[in-house]
């Protein structure tokens, strides 16, 4: 099982029992505002859930994850026991919402391709950094490598850097943790961007088709967990989600 998705089976004999809704679940549909704040608000694939269809029954995680990549289905939080996090498929219905109808297309999409990465190589990786310095899969075997895919002229990117910087300093013990990220831009830009703007990763610029066409990356920031073999382990898209996937014990 990939480890950036995790399913969760309670040992009790109703273990795999829909649970109780979270709050707004029954208004989700009802219109383009309160769909989108609560799937913002509830919906992170990069935590640990079990997936159920239509019907509440659970159901594989690709089967799963490959019926909600078709935009044709919302999903729904609900809540287990001992607080397990459950997902369900609910039926996007013909005269739902269109804007409901065209965001969700875009952003299953981009969750299932995300998706499709865990528990794979990433490819390619032979990165230097604006100092010299060069990565690859050898020299940082053994290592939690934490990479934000980022550009200068993403505001949001920007913005999350003094709360990426007290995450590396969280982590300043840790010689089996590397803090990297790959940027559009070129070195010189670079360079002097951070002379005027503190981020304590590791910065590798000219990255701009390899995060596009290679990594297929669709929204920035993003942020990637490569587990000690190698392996994309999770993916989230904002610091504090990258601090919620740290916070497991694994990494710890």
């Amino acid at each position: 099982m990939l480890s950036g998705y995790v399913l969760i089976f309670a040992c009790a004999p109703d273990g795999n029992r829909l649970g109780k809704p979270v709050s707004g679940t029954s208004e989700a549909a009802s219109g383009f505002n309160n769909w989108w704040k609560y799937h913002s608000r509830n919906i992170r694939f990069y935590e640990d859930f079990t997936p159920f269809d239509t019907r509440s029954s659970v159901i594989p995680l690709d089967s799963f994850m490959a019926k909600y990549a078709t935009g044709q289905y919302i999903v729904l939080k609900y809540v287990g026991r001992d607080a397990a996090v459950q997902y369900k498929l609910q039926n996007l219905e013909p005269n739902a919402d269109e804007n409901i109808r065209n965001t969700l297309k875009s952003v299953a999409y981009s969750d299932f391709q995300d998706y499709q990465q865990l528990g794979k190589v990433l490819p390619d990786f032979h990165f230097t950094d604006i100092n010299g310095n060069r990565y690859t899969a050898q020299n940082t075997k053994g290592k939690f490598v934490i990479l934000k895919c980022w550009f200068i002229g993403c505001k949001p990117c920007v913005a999350e850097m003094p709360e990426l910087n007290k995450l590396v300093a969280s982590k300043s013990n840790r010689d089996d943790m590397l803090f990297l990220s790959l940027a559009f831009d070129s070195e010189q830009e670079l360079k002097s961007f951070l002379a005027r703007r503190k981020f304590d990763y590791k910065v590798v610029g000219n990255q701009k088709t390899y995060l596009n066409q290679t990594l297929n990356i669709r929204g920035y920031p993003t942020h990637m967990v490569i587990n000690k073999e190698g392996l994309v382990e999770r993916i989230c898209n904002s610091a504090p989600a990258l601090r919620t996937v740290l916070a497991d014990k694994k990494y710890l």
